[in-house]
């Protein structure tokens, strides 16, 4: 039988997984919306212009100029409606605040589980159990395809860190 320790051990690690997958994941999503925005804000002002240049130099009638100025309005509205530079930055905002989270949690599992006892131990794990809820309940839901190049990027070494290699060699 699993001491109350290494339970709260196994739960602290659960989180710290929970986060680090979280923390990408919404940085992947992110930075779909990002390029989404960039998309479509660039091909509505593109169509824009050649509205307007393509009017004012008498390349296209004014009724093409016209069409195109109002296919250029039609995908900038569609742009604002998507709500896409909002999404992004609550998705990078999400990212930090469990990135933050990841790295108190190993602070937690390293540095001071070892040295608490269970009831204060057990007090710790629950404030980290909250604020992973919290993050949980204000993030955004990210695509399958967010969480697939998040999973991708962990396994490709994006959250390992070099100093996990060294180990003990620098104390000594």
């Amino acid at each position: 039988m699993a001491s109350t320790k290494d339970e709260i051990r196994n739960e602290a690690s659960r989180i710290l997984e929970s986060a680090t997958y979280a923390s990408e994941t919404q940085f992947e999503y992110a930075k779909r919306w990002r390029r989404v925005d960039r998309w479509i804000g660039g091909a509505a002002a593109a169509l824009a212009a050649v509205a307007g240049i393509g009017g004012l130099s008498q390349v296209f009638s004014a009724r093409w100029a016209g069409l195109v100025a109002v296919l250029a309005a039609g995908i900038g509205a569609i742009a604002a409606s998507m709500g896409a530079p909002q999404t992004k930055e609550k998705a990078s905002g999400s990212a930090t605040a469990y990135r933050a989270l990841q790295q108190d949690v190993r602070i937690f599992l390293n540095i001071d589980l070892p040295n608490l006892v269970d009831n204060e131990a057990r007090d710790q794990l629950g404030q980290i159990v909250q604020r992973l809820q919290q993050l949980n309940q204000a993030a955004e839901i990210p695509s399958p395809g967010a969480w697939h190049r998040a999973r991708r990027s962990i396994e490709q070494g994006a959250q390992h860190y070099q100093a996990d290699e060294h180990g003990d060699e620098s104390s000594g």
